[in-house]
């Protein structure tokens, strides 16, 4: 034994595992214990917050249902019932029927009377029209005529063996007798499924007391004890309490419900918690025993190891050094030379470091892309995106910038003589020529591809507007000579960083359809846009106009052909100068919708293409022309290549655009130049999920990649990933994964911690 001590590795071994055993156990214990103060309090929290939620949404639901029974009660066909003194069949029929249609259309009223009191009939929408005498609700009748509640409230009501939350209408505080009364009856499972069911957390009863000390709503039912104990405890909205029923401890957590005079009540047994608590410390224990024995075991086996010499280390780098040498310009160390094969090692290690760095600066580019695009679709600049771009671009130096659209002509004939990837490999190009021409006169531009027939840039520039538009006049011609690709471009006035850049976008985009119209090809500014308005008179009947495009896209001849006659017809009795006005708006509206489309790209002008007409009837077979070309187009997409494409086509829109809280179906659909409802009808069936489905999976999916790969705030993951209300973000989230995004977060960072361990 003597022996044994006596060796250096036992000696170190004891030394390591007595340090570690006086520091891991009473970490262990005090971590058990900060972690218990820590549950309480969490659960504290979300207790709090779930009783806000609860009361926000019950006291928005009851307003709701208060406003949809005062539309019931003052619907016409039911006050004529009501105040009715005479018995009709036919008015007892419509009344019954509209007392249908509105329970039909909202979901938690499950029962609803007509009561007029004149004629002593009631119209109950379970049993139809029935008088007093046979009327099962006695008790309702007793309480219209006796004992009415105040206005507009609420009350707990039995019939049937059922509880219902019932109101009312017309309810006053004052004895006034009216000839005829509504009475809705709630579905109280319904509402408790809604209200009371949504983020509540095992162990939770969920209840909501009236003023009486009745449960009207909740899963605990009327139990005395409990109901007793409630009423002894503070006022709503106090801290947490705790209380003991039958020897059982409580959590409770309250909140008002104002409108109603009642309170929501949330209970939760602490003996549940405890269990729960003290189960996970006896595991933090428990894994820190395990890793005090493997820490143990390591120091045992490495104290044995550490005295023997490095001659194996050196050896295993010297022959990793000769298969890296190969390949580079490294020297190699002289044999037998530890120090200088150590040396080697660093330095080989270093130069993997600064190739790593390499790898990850050549992503730079990406990020920045990332960042631009999310300023233009959002608007403004958060702090986050403001320090990104400045570390990646020089955009932000100066305080005024301009923006430009550049959109590619006939590019329905560029998408489908080229491929998505060759589309933005041209996009590419063009940004190039465009940021080296700036770049050669001192300037700043930035290109930002948003997946369309256009592209945008940011310029910082300080040059006046002329110099600016003469410099896009270069860019135009390159782009013309070198790519190959007409463009229109429209630039803004000199704008400041904190505008909102999402509505400057949106006008810049518009002022490149002057070219269609004035035919000229230039560089459109925004003082090109008072002509722009002056085309802009409303026709005399714009639904005609509105129909023709319906029957564009429904594929009917016939109604083409008598809709242009009942248009042509409205011009054919005013001057040439208003026909001209209006021939101009019709064609710019037909040219708006079906933009991207060949049958219309040919038109050099609208201008340009009205004088060539010498009668208003030539005008008019010119147009039925184009129309039936457009619509020949749109049918021959039906076929299923070409529906894979469309496919495609949305789902690259979608994921350039998800950032962007406006991103819609109806956004989607006019960039591939398809209805809304033709298009969710070509997604669902290529990829047998419906478009709507498709963007908010996307949505979740980036808030699941940002919420594991960043540190950034829950809030700014979700307007980072098109979220446009929080309560939308949050209810949807947990609907996919059954987690908060803040418990996603904690459990997968704790995976991968263990993972690491």
């Amino acid at each position: 034994m003597r022996h044994l001590f006596s060796k250096n590795y036992v000696r170190i071994y004891l030394w390591i595992g007595m340090i570690f055993t006086m520091i891991i156990i009473p970490f262990s214990m005090f971590l058990a214990n900060q972690f218990s103060k820590y549950a309480y309090s969490q659960m504290d929290l979300f207790n709090r917050d779930t009783m806000l939620q609860t009361a926000s949404r019950t006291e928005f639901l009851l307003n709701k249902l208060k406003a949809y029974g005062l539309h019931m009660y003052q619907d016409r066909t039911v006050q004529e019932w009501l105040q009715s003194a005479g018995r009709s069949p036919l008015d007892d029929m419509d009344a019954l029927h509209a007392l249908t249609n509105y329970m039909s259309t909202e979901p938690f009223i499950k029962r609803a009377y007509l009561v007029n009191v004149h004629k002593e009939q009631v119209i109950d929408s379970l049993k139809g029209l029935v008088s007093f005498e046979k009327f099962g609700d006695a008790a309702m009748l007793k309480k219209i005529r006796e004992d009415r509640p105040l206005f507009l409230q609420f009350f707990y009501h039995e019939t049937g063996g059922e509880p219902y939350l019932a109101l009312i209408v017309p309810s006053t505080p004052a004895r006034k007798d009216h000839r005829g009364y509504l009475v809705l009856l709630l579905d109280n499972r319904a509402l408790q499924e809604n209200l009371l069911g949504l983020n509540k957390e095992p162990g939770m009863d969920l209840m909501i007391v009236d003023g009486q000390g009745r449960n009207v709503l909740g899963t605990t039912g009327n139990d005395a004890a409990i109901l007793n104990e409630l009423r002894h405890l503070k006022p709503a909205g106090s801290e947490t309490q705790v209380m003991t029923v039958r020897g059982m401890q409580l959590f409770v957590n309250s909140a008002p419900l104002a409108s109603q005079k009642w309170t929501v009540y949330s209970l939760t047994e602490l003996k549940a918690f405890k269990h729960q608590a003290q189960a996970f410390q006896a595991k933090i224990v428990g894994y820190s025993l395990l890793l005090l024995v493997l820490l143990l075991l390591a120091a045992f086996w490495n104290s044995r190891r550490m005295v023997k010499p490095f001659r194996r280390l050196a050896d295993q780098l010297q022959r990793r050094i000769v298969q890296e040498s190969r390949h580079s310009a490294l020297a190699l160390p002289v044999a037998g030379d530890e120090y200088s094969i150590l040396k080697s090692g660093i330095e080989l290690l270093s130069s993997r470091v600064d190739e790593m760095h390499q790898s990850l600066r050549g992503h730079s580019g990406l990020i920045k892309a990332e960042y631009l695009r999310q300023w233009l679709l959002q608007g403004r600049m958060n702090r986050t995106l403001r320090e990104g771009i400045a570390r990646e671009s020089e955009l932000l130096a100066s305080d005024l910038i301009r923006l430009a659209v550049v959109k590619i002509d006939a590019y329905r004939d560029v998408a489908e003589t080229y491929d998505f990837a060759s589309r933005q490999l041209l996009k590419y190009a063009m940004g190039n020529i465009a940021g080296e021409i700036i770049a050669g006169e001192g300037g700043t531009l930035e290109t930002i591809d948003l997946a369309g027939d256009h592209i945008v840039f940011l310029i910082g520039l300080d040059r006046d507007d002329a110099e600016v538009r003469k410099l896009l006049e270069t860019i135009k011609g390159h782009i013309a000579t070198y790519v190959r690709l007409r463009v229109t471009i429209a630039v803004s006035d000199l704008k400041h960083l904190e505008d909102d850049l999402r509505s400057v976008y949106d006008f810049v985009l518009e002022l490149t359809l002057l070219k269609f119209i004035s035919g000229e090809d230039k560089v459109y500014t925004e003082g090109d846009y008072e002509s722009y308005v002056r085309l802009l008179q409303p026709l005399s009947d714009p639904k005609s106009l509105d129909k023709l495009l319906v029957a564009v896209k429904s594929g009917k001849k016939d109604q083409i052909v008598l809709l242009l006659e009942e248009l042509f017809g409205q011009m054919a009795a005013v001057k040439y100068s208003e026909c001209k006005v209006r021939l101009t708006v019709i064609l710019f509206t037909i040219m708006k919708e079906f933009d991207k489309l060949r049958a219309l790209q040919g038109v050099d002008g609208i201008d340009k293409q009205l004088d060539r007409f010498s009668t208003l009837q030539e005008a008019r077979h010119w147009l039925e022309a184009e129309l039936f070309a457009v619509m020949d187009q749109l049918s021959s997409r039906k076929g299923g290549d070409r529906k894979e494409k469309l496919a495609e086509e949305m789902i690259n829109y979608v994921l350039y655009h998800i950032h962007d809280p406006m991103l819609s179906v109806e956004a989607i659909a006019e960039h591939v130049s398809l209805s809304a409802k033709y298009a969710r009808s070509i997604f669902q069936e290529v990829r047998g999920v419906s478009l709507s489905n498709y963007i908010l999976n996307t949505r979740i999916e980036k808030v699941k990649e940002l919420l594991v790969t960043t540190s950034m705030s829950v809030a700014d993951i979700g307007e980072r990933s098109g979220f446009l209300t929080r309560s939308h973000y949050f209810t949807a989230f947990k609907k996919a994964t059954g987690l908060t995004p803040n418990q996603y977060r904690l459990h997968h960072t704790e995976g991968e911690g263990g993972e690491a361990e």
